[in-house]
């Protein structure tokens, strides 16, 4: 959990968020584990490389769109990513599809083999990339580090007053079902980290304790409270699978943070 202490300031069930050490950062850091890494050993010999010629790779098994050993990376250090589908056409073509919540659903984030072309789509965005040489190629992953998804947390919950201002739950990936809970609070573009007291989280709901408030939910998710003292706010529920964009971009709380998807930089 973040150390940053937060006061909330209520006035008219209007709430200000007001952090006491200015020098805080106001946006989520993620958790970095002490050993992340892959084994790549079995597929080594099979993995191939492909750039876009400013130090970007894409490291996979090129045909096979169900392997899990497809990476981004920047020649050095390589990061999986959470792939969830493609297609083969035999020798022809196949494509990748991977996770990345800053493309709006129908639109591809995906890598793809057609036409004698490999290209990388992010949204509206496309990117030409060639294959490696082979004996480069493994010279580069003989000597890269390989390591699990960059990207830790996953979306929990979020839902705002009538005045604007958020309330976001995110929680980390694995172990399943943990209590790594974060709560922010602030208005778009501004969100800030609240300092827990307390988590509660079972199958009659979650409860969520701060130095000056709680957030209450019921197990449906559907409705929520913030509660500071005696007065109870009423907030409204945001879908995440709705806003999945805004919450990666103009929500302000991973603002600066890459995912470890091309999609950082392509």
């Amino acid at each position: 959990m973040s150390t940053h202490r937060v006061l909330l300031l209520c006035s008219a069930l209007g709430f200000v968020v007001v952090p006491s050490d200015a020098a805080a950062s106001h946006h989520a850091k993620v958790a970095e584990p002490e050993d992340d890494s892959v084994d790549i050993t079995a597929a080594r010999e099979k993995l191939r490389l492909f750039t876009d010629g400013h130090k970007h790779y894409l490291a996979l098994v090129p045909f096979e769109f169900s392997s899990p050993m497809f990476f981004y990376g920047d020649g050095t250090d390589f990061y999986a990513q959470r792939g969830f589908g493609g297609s083969k056409n035999g020798d022809l073509s196949f494509s990748r599809s991977f996770w990345e919540p800053r493309v709006n659903a129908g639109v591809e984030s995906m890598f793809q083999y057609r036409d004698k072309r490999y290209t990388l789509t992010c949204s509206t965005r496309d990117s030409v990339l060639t294959a490696v040489p082979q004996a480069e190629s493994a010279k580069l992953l003989a000597a890269a580090h390989f390591h699990h998804p960059r990207w830790k947390y996953q979306s929990y919950w979020l839902a705002r007053d009538e005045r604007g201002l958020y309330y976001y739950v995110d929680r980390l990936r694995e172990p399943p079902g943990n209590n790594s809970f974060r709560l922010f609070v602030g208005p778009k573009g501004d969100l800030k980290q609240q300092r827990m007291t307390n988590v509660v989280s079972d199958s009659k709901g979650d409860i969520f304790s701060t130095k000056s408030g709680e957030l209450r939910l019921v197990s449906s998710a559907s409705e929520g409270k913030w509660i500071v003292g005696k007065q109870k706010l009423e907030l409204t529920v945001v879908p995440i699978e709705d806003n999945h964009v805004m919450l990666y971009t103009d929500l302000g709380v991973y603002t600066g943070q890459r995912l470890g998807t091309p999609c950082d930089d392509m």
